[in-house]
Order: structure tokens, then sequence, then C-alpha cells
């Protein structure tokens, strides 16, 4: 990349072409593109942007003059193009096996605001016409000449190709795909990008791929198994809702564990699952088709049939948690294509901001945990049980026996008449009485049972549509030479 300066701008020349890729055309081809200039018009922002410093594309690769700085900024005719509502291409993928895709940016009413997003390129021999001449006008260099074009219009879709490949290039640009041999094509960096670009190609200009030297096996990657795979993903009608199967109520006691039915043929998809904070979500069951990390879902399976999940929350408080269940759906209608003339590229691109969701909600309400109260022990009386009465206690009065002394008369004894003996008397003790008292019954608390209460539930389903941008670059035309100003 060479670089001469001047007063009054810098002149850079871009090299735009696949480098593996030799028998890559320097003509641009015109074919099946005019048809599809009459697309969708585009709406023009709320109010003028003045001009402004666009954001850059996920996973760009920078360096200390990459991507430029005037790249970047949108004024003069570009602030113009973008201000009626076109995206404006700003830089090429930063990777030496292509420049492939382009970033970029347009106004979303939605993000309120400028959004940048890879616009990958369908037709591998025009020009990506993406460059910037000194005066600040978009456009491709071609013999040293460079040609300006108009703005990057929105169009209905590439003509030359069918509606397979089209579908097919939808799915690519919305789904991570694995490339051969061990890699995968998506756009978190330039390098699987490259891959994303190369996978692209094998649908729109596999024929031509073929004869060049580029890196990549169409059919073991996109062979006619795996073509018929996708298309069958992107002609099904996507389904996606949650309802609360248990409690039917709708309301369980606190600590309970309610049980929420996802039912969905969004396969392959990643799908985020929500509730309040503090409450806990998991699969109710393991299941091989079903994989829960965090609050992402995702389930395998084919065709039109929906798969029904259940999903187990609980929750250690008390109130209605809502459970909510969202995803996009792989859809032709989340493409856009742009062109800004004949002789340049048709860019599909994927709309990643506006909404292109299907959602559903559903509610359950915990119980608060009863108020614990002190009982008060009333006796119980037993029917057919003897009645107790209290007993009274008498103190027992234990009577001492009189103890008769009996009196001796004293009898003088005379001399010579003998004298009888007196009589003993022997004390008899009288016995002593103790009362006995009557065994009380038991007594004490029976326990108190506690009920549970009632329930709601609420679900609704929302759908909507998403769009996303990706770009794509021409490749025979690829090889071009870009020229950038400076500002002074």
């Amino acid at each position: 990349m060479n670089t001469s300066s001047s007063s009054s701008a810098v002149v850079r020349r871009k090299k735009v072409g696949l480098a593996s890729v030799s028998a890559v055309s320097t003509l641009a081809l015109v074919g099946g593109i005019v048809a599809g200039l009459a697309g969708p018009a585009t709406a023009a922002p709320a109010s003028a942007a003045a001009a402004f410093t666009a954001p850059m594309c996920e996973g760009t690769q920078t360096s200390a003059d990459y991507p430029y700085a005037d790249d970047m900024v949108i004024d003069g005719v570009r602030l113009d193009y973008y201000n009626a509502g076109n995206v404006v291409p700003l830089y090429y993928n930063n990777d030496q096996r292509s420049p492939a895709p382009i970033c970029g940016v347009r106004d979303v009413p939605e993000a309120s605001g400028p959004q940048s997003e890879w616009m990958y390129c369908t037709d591998m021999k025009e020009e990506t016409c993406d460059e910037i001449s000194p005066d600040g006008e978009p456009g491709y260099s071609d013999g040293g000449q460079f040609n300006v074009v108009g703005p990057t219009l929105p169009v209905g879709g590439n003509d030359r190709l069918t509606q397979e490949q089209e579908l097919l290039i939808s799915y690519l640009i919305q789904n991570p795909h694995p490339f051969t041999p061990g890699g995968v094509a998506d756009d978190s960096t330039a390098a699987n990008r490259v891959n994303r670009q190369l996978l692209i190609w094998c649908v729109s200009d596999k024929e031509y791929l073929e004869g060049t030297d580029a890196v990549v096996d169409c059919d073991a990657d996109l062979g006619p198994a795996e073509q018929a795979r996708i298309l069958g993903v992107m002609n099904v009608t996507p389904a996606l809702s949650i309802s609360l199967a248990d409690p039917a109520s709708g309301t369980l006691a606190s600590g309970g564990k309610a049980t929420f039915t996802v039912s969905t043929n969004m396969y392959g998809k990643p799908l985020t699952v929500s509730a309040p904070a503090g409450a806990t979500l998991e699969l109710c069951e393991p299941n091989a088709n079903v994989k829960l990390t965090g609050n992402t879902l995702v389930v395998t399976g084919e065709g039109n049939d929906p798969t029904d999940v259940a999903l187990c929350v609980t929750s250690p408080g008390a109130g209605a948690v809502k459970v909510s269940v969202s995803g996009a759906p792989s859809s032709f209608e989340s493409i856009h294509w742009n062109n800004a003339g004949a002789e340049c590229q048709v860019f599909a691109t994927f709309n990643t901001v506006t909404p292109a969701k299907l959602q559903g909600d559903a509610t359950v309400t915990f119980d608060a945990a009863p108020t614990t109260t002190p009982s008060t022990t009333v006796p119980t009386t037993t029917p057919g049980a003897p009645t107790t009465t209290p007993s009274t206690t008498v103190p027992t009065t234990t009577t001492k026996p009189n103890v008769i002394v009996p009196i001796i008369p004293i009898i003088p004894v005379i001399p010579g008449v003998p004298v009888a003996p007196a009589p003993t008397t022997v004390a008899v003790p009288t016995p002593r009485v103790v009362t006995q008292t009557t065994p009380k019954a038991p007594t004490g608390e029976r326990p108190t049972s506690i009920d549970g209460g009632a329930a709601d539930e609420t679900a609704g389903p929302h759908v909507g549509i998403a769009i996303a941008g990706l770009g794509l670059i021409g490749l025979a035309a690829c090889g071009a030479i870009a020229v950038r100003r400076r500002r002074s």
C-alpha cells in the first residue's frame, strides 16, 4: 500500500483483490444486476446528521494506519448519501487472502444513530465501488483512472442468483459455519470473515472460484446434502412459544418449583431465556438434544414440527416471576441487498439491529410463607375419656396412741405375807393412714396445618424481524486501486 502526499490530498492506492486468486480478471462484467436497481426505497433519518466519525465493524483488525482516518469520516457527498438513508462503504477487510467483505455504515432509527455492519460480496468479478476520490466521492479505480459511482442503494436481491442461492447466502451470513479444515466462517476475525466470504462465493461464483487457487473446498463444506439441510432450515416457518405447565393454577407455595414448557422449531439457533434476579432456571430433565448454558437455550432438531422443552424455575422470594424466551430466526427477510451500479458488487448484509425476534413469556406467582403466631395451649378433652377432677391432697394427721400408765397402789408389805406381782400393760400403736391421689391425664399442643393459595398466568408471544449488514467485494475488478484524500 503506497501513499504519496500533496498539499491538498493524499492519493492512496488500495489493492482490492484476492491474493491467492491468480485468474481474476480486471474487467468489470455488467450482466444480471441492472434489474435489481429498482429495489425498495430507503428511509432518510428523521433529522439530517452533521459530519461524524463512523464506528468500526465487529472484529476489525486495526493497525497504526488502518483503517485510515479519512475512511471513517462521513462528510461531503458521503454524508448526503448517508442522510438519504443509504449504506456508505467505509473500508475493506484487513486480511491478505482477501479484502472482502466491506465494512459499511448506515442510519438505523431503532438504534438512534449510525451502525456499521459487514457487507459481503455476491459477484466475485465485479468492482467493490468502495473507494474514495480526493474529493470524497465513492467509486473505483481502473487502469489508473478513478471512476465515480453514485450511492449504494438497496435492491430487491441479486438478479443473477436463483432464490435457492439467495437463501443459502442468507443462511451463511446469519449463522457461523464450519470451514475446512477445522476453521469457522463468521464475523469475529479478519480470517474468519475471509472464510465466510469464500463460502458465499462457493454459492454465487463456484465455477469461477474453482478456476482460481483460492484455498476453499466448496464440495466438502457446501455439498448437496449440506445445501439441502440449509434450505430445509430456511424454508421452515419459525415458531417459538412458552407456557406455564405446572402449577396449572399459576400460583405456587413459596419454595416450590414451577415448570414452564418452551416449544420451538428454531433448531440450532441460540434462544435467550430470562427471569427476574434471584430466580433459578434449569432443565427439568437431561436431554441430549437440548443445551442450556446460563440463559442461552439451544435445541437440536430438524423440520417444521416444534420440540417441547421443560424448564424448571425456583424463586427464593414471594411474588410474580415472569419467564421470557426470545430468538432471531434465520430468515431471508433479515437480509438486505445493496448495489451502486451495474459494474459494482451486489452486497448482502444482515440487519443485526432492527428487531428480528420471536418472543413469548409466561408468569407464575409464588405465595409468601405464612407468619408464625405463638399458640396458646388449651387442655383437650377426649370424648369418652373419664373426666379428670383435680385432686386435693389433705395433710394426714398422725394420732399418737394414748399411753396408759398404770397406777400401782402402794401396798405396805407385811412381813410374812406374799405380794402378788402387778399386771403389765403393753401399748398398741395406731396404724398411719395414707391418702392416695389419682394420676393426671396428659395435656399439650396438637400440630396446626397450613394451606397454600391461588395463581395467575400470562403468556403472549411477540414477533419481530431484523436485518443486518454485511458486504461483499468484487475480485477481478476487485484488483482495483483506490484513491483516498487527506483532510488538511
